[in-house]
């Protein structure tokens, strides 16, 4: 389910992160929760409830962690069993509601109508020119009121809009649990997950959602948002028909070869968001190397090299290993490392670092911006710790970049090249779209999907063109 905490964790708000005081931090998941809200919340304050002291103290070292996360505004013990702690905790919502900075805010009486109505609606959805409607009954008239007002609702938590992705833009979610809670149950489905293994059929959705709350004509808006957020993908030839969902395939690593020559590199995480991995085998499906690839892992391959990349959720680490010619080697961990930073960027204030496997001693990591630092001080060696011998700068950062690339200004060649490489990447992905509707015409509903990679493609040359 934690792919779809990005539906729900907003802005403008106060959060209750509630613990069972009777698990230890750990089994609570503390701190991935604080960073999660931190990530999708921005700096919406938190109040920590540490629930059932009637059955054990919670334990928790409090001004240390408030020290730690500056938005936990208080700690409160609770138990909903005999109410101890549950006046205070309600003054506490009441005391943090009160100071936040928008609930003061002056806005028209207009807005307020429009939100009224969109509340005393009894439906799931609506469609955005009914929104309008109401918007021209109210008096909110122009174009520019009209998005903010719904992004501010959006924000609140009062309907879910999509204004940035043409699939969405065109329905009002009233109920935010009618989406998740269809999201929910294809997740959920146990033969989904059993037999079918995470390949999901449109028709399958006949089965698994409730057909008074899910008509047949919104399927594809709940496959739509499940696409947004990278849960799923088409299956080549298949678009809008037949999906994978990588959160449900199977957990066992299949036999993958020996990579022990490979060029390695590492990502670690103070907490590692279990949609991470998932995300990069749905943007890299199309070049998916036989098949292979699991819950947590995957291995592609790209002109005539191979790369496994797999997570290890425990350990909090993703790791990659690219094999084949020398010479394709790096440009494909470029591409690799390309697709990584943009998934980090989607997810604010994520602790990550690059680490780079000594060669000869896989078992000892080196920190990647280290050695650029040392690079640019002027350091030829230095020896890692673990290690009594010295290690080449140079060689090492060659394995990743050559130095012609870490010579173009942060990185700059290193961006000319992985920009080339996606817009190449994105044409081979068109070219076959384009092929499938020349095959089974504009009703193969392709044709959103071949708009998005056009624009793609237009905004990566874009960058491209900046650059140059």
């Amino acid at each position: 389910m934690h792919a779809t905490h990005q539906f729900f964790l907003t802005k403008r708000s106060l959060y209750l992160l509630v613990l069972d005081a009777r698990s230890s931090e750990e089994q609570n998941r503390l701190e991935y929760w604080l960073k999660m809200i931190a990530s999708f919340g921005g700096e919406s304050p938190v109040i920590v409830v540490g629930n059932k002291i009637d059955q054990q103290p919670l334990d928790l070292d409090k001004r240390g962690l408030m020290l730690k996360y500056p938005q936990i505004r208080a700690i409160v013990e609770t138990s909903c069993l005999d109410g101890r702690g549950l006046a205070e905790l309600q003054a506490a919502v009441e005391r943090e509601v009160a100071t936040l900075p928008h609930v003061n805010d002056q806005l028209l009486q207009s807005w307020f109508n429009v939100k009224t109505r969109l509340e005393g609606l009894d439906r799931d959805f609506v469609p955005y020119h009914e929104y309008l409607d109401m918007c021209q009954a109210e008096s909110v008239g122009d174009d520019l009121s009209q998005r903010t007002l719904i992004g501010f609702l959006h924000d609140l938590g009062v309907v879910l809009n999509f204004q940035d992705d043409p699939r969405l833009e065109e329905t009002n979610i009233l109920n935010p649990e009618w989406v998740t809670g269809g999201v929910y149950k294809i997740l959920n489905d146990p033969d989904l997950l059993t037999e079918h293994q995470g390949v999901l059929e449109r028709a399958m959705l006949n089965r698994i959602l409730d057909p008074l709350r899910y008509p047949r004509d919104k399927h594809l808006f709940i496959i739509d948002m499940m696409r947004k957020f990278e849960l799923c993908f088409d299956f080549e030839g298949f678009a809008d028909r037949k999906f994978l969902i990588p959160d449900l395939l199977p957990k066992a690593e299949p036999d993958t070869g020996d990579w022990t020559k490979a060029l390695a590199f590492q990502y670690h995480y103070s907490v590692l968001p279990g949609s991470i991995i998932s995300r990069f085998i749905v943007r890299m499906n199309h070049l998916i190397h036989r098949d292979t690839y699991w819950r947590n892992g995957v291995v592609l391959a790209h002109e005539g090299n191979t790369a496994l990349v797999k997570a290890d959720r425990e350990d909090r680490k993703i790791f990659t290993w690219v094999a084949g010619p020398e010479a394709g080697r790096r440009r494909f961990l470029s591409i690799i490392r390309a697709q990584f930073d943009a998934i980090h960027r989607t997810i604010p204030g994520l602790e990550v670092e690059e680490k780079v496997p000594l060669p000869d001693h896989p078992e000892i990591v080196v920190d990647y911006q280290y050695l650029r630092d040392l690079e640019a001080m002027g350091e030829t060696h230095f020896v890692p710790p673990g290690l009594r011998q010295r290690i080449s700068v140079k060689t090492l950062l060659n394995g990743i970049e050559s130095e012609a690339q870490r010579r173009g200004g942060l990185g700059r060649e290193s961006r000319r090249e992985e920009l080339q490489q996606l817009i190449w990447i994105n044409h081979r992905r068109l070219q076959k779209l384009k092929e499938e509707e020349a095959l089974k015409g504009k009703a193969a509903g392709l044709s959103l999907e071949i708009e998005d990679i056009e624009i793609e493609i237009e905004k990566l040359q874009m960058e491209l063109k900046t650059i140059e």
